[in-house]
């Protein structure tokens, strides 16, 4: 769920346009949050009162296309677009739909991130080299599912969660395990017994859909657009690779399996490849 304390801001560009000898005004408004924490999503909206089936979004030097849908009179777009943890400056997001052109400002809030400490196995930790040729075929695959973006949007809507269960580890955690320091948390881990059933946050297309080394059961769906959810250490996968499935549409079970201390769901988010705070956009206990 996109933050309700951010001002929204209105831009609107015209341009005038000759149409049986009469003068039309054609106009593109872009609705973006003024601010945005580092590791956030921020929603996008556009309108334009031109007969435009796409809008095309530029945003850290990367272009979504995302079609329109009518809206009375008009036709509106939507985009997520991702914050990096380490943005240091202010975004600009521009927005084009034939000739007409605009750009809205974000500016960037910087956050102070955890540091958390973890025990686990040490082949957890430094793996035995015969696992090494899984784990970099592993990590391949998964680059390629959050950095595909797929020209449909399946996402609608707000974001549901995935499990009742509370925040045991936050997003954009140091991570420590074993005292060495091995990565930033690139998600949130949310509480839940052996068994507890795991829902989709919004539709989507599984992408992924098995065990991995340090994940554990894993599956990713892909919601279009760029944006791509994840889910590790599942006991039970209820889904398969190429399926779609429906927002609150149950995809396995928590479990406590891959690099774990105990029984938990990982959820990630990633747009356009960044890896995003997922309760900026799924609701909060």
């Amino acid at each position: 769920m996109i933050s309700r304390n951010c001002r929204i801001a209105l831009l609107a560009v015209c341009l005038t346009l000759l149409l049986c000898g009469g003068a039309l005004a054609a106009s593109l408004t872009i609705h973006a949050p003024e601010e945005a924490k580092q590791g956030s999503a921020v929603k996008v909206r556009v309108v334009i009162d031109e007969q435009l089936p796409q809008i095309t979004f530029t945003w850290l030097g990367k272009n979504i296309a995302a079609p329109t849908v009518a809206d009375g009179g008009r036709r509106i777009a939507e985009a997520l677009l991702p914050v990096p943890v380490n943005a240091g400056k202010d975004l600009i997001v521009q927005a084009t739909a034939g000739t007409l052109t605009g750009k809205a400002t974000v500016k960037v809030l910087k956050v102070k991130w955890p540091e958390q400490q973890i025990s686990v196995k040490k082949t957890f930790v430094n793996p035995p080299k015969e696992a090494m040729k899984r784990i970099d075929a592993e990590r391949k695959k998964s680059s390629e599912a959050i950095n595909r973006v797929t020209p449909e949007r399946y996402w609608r809507g707000e974001f549901q969660r995935p499990v009742p269960g509370v925040v045991t580890s936050a997003f954009g955690g140091r991570r420590m395990f074993n005292g060495e320091l091995r990565s930033y948390h690139r998600g949130v881990d949310l509480r839940g017994a052996e068994g507890t059933p795991i829902k989709a946050v919004a539709d989507g297309k599984v992408a992924i859909a098995q065990n991995m080394y340090f994940a554990g059961n894993t599956v990713y769906l892909d919601h279009g657009q760029g944006v791509v959810s994840s889910y590790a250490h599942m006991s039970r996968l209820d889904v398969k690779p190429g399926e779609m499935v429906k927002a609150g549409q149950q995809i396995g079970l928590v479990g406590a399996t891959g690099r774990v201390t105990g029984p938990h769901l990982h959820l990630g988010v990633n747009i356009l490849g960044v890896a995003v705070d997922p309760l900026s956009l799924v609701p909060k206990q």
